[in-house]
């Protein structure tokens, strides 16, 4: 029996985040197919191997997100709104992030010391 590398193994994600894989793949997929796209052909446009696009449609989490989000960009896939919405969305959180402390430590433990 061959070994798994645990660290690439599907089941150590939550039951939503395996389910949000498998509904981008499936809509990549068949975005692709629609369109008549050969895996080769999609694998061009986004920049990667053909290898790359058959883990993205089989929902591997090992694949570099920004493949993923390019593929679903060349086949039209709408991830978060539209353009514009992205922007509004991106203008937002960076006003909030400027309020934010630059870094975030780990609190002390209290001591309690009162006997």
């Amino acid at each position: 029996m061959p070994k798994t590398n645990k660290s690439q193994s599907i089941e150590l994600f939550s039951r939503i985040t395996r389910h949000g894989l498998a509904l981008i793949a499936a809509e990549i997929r068949l975005t692709r197919k629609r369109r008549k796209m050969t895996e080769a052909d999609l694998a061009t446009r986004v920049g990667c191997s053909r290898d790359t696009i058959r883990a993205i449609e089989a929902g591997k989490p090992t694949v570099a997100i920004a493949y993923v989000f390019e593929a679903a960009y060349v086949l039209g896939i709408d991830l978060f709104g539209g353009s514009d919405e992205i922007g509004l969305r991106l203008t937002e959180i960076r006003a909030q992030l400027q309020l934010m402390p630059a870094s975030v430590r780990a609190r002390k433990p209290e001591f309690k010391d009162d006997f």
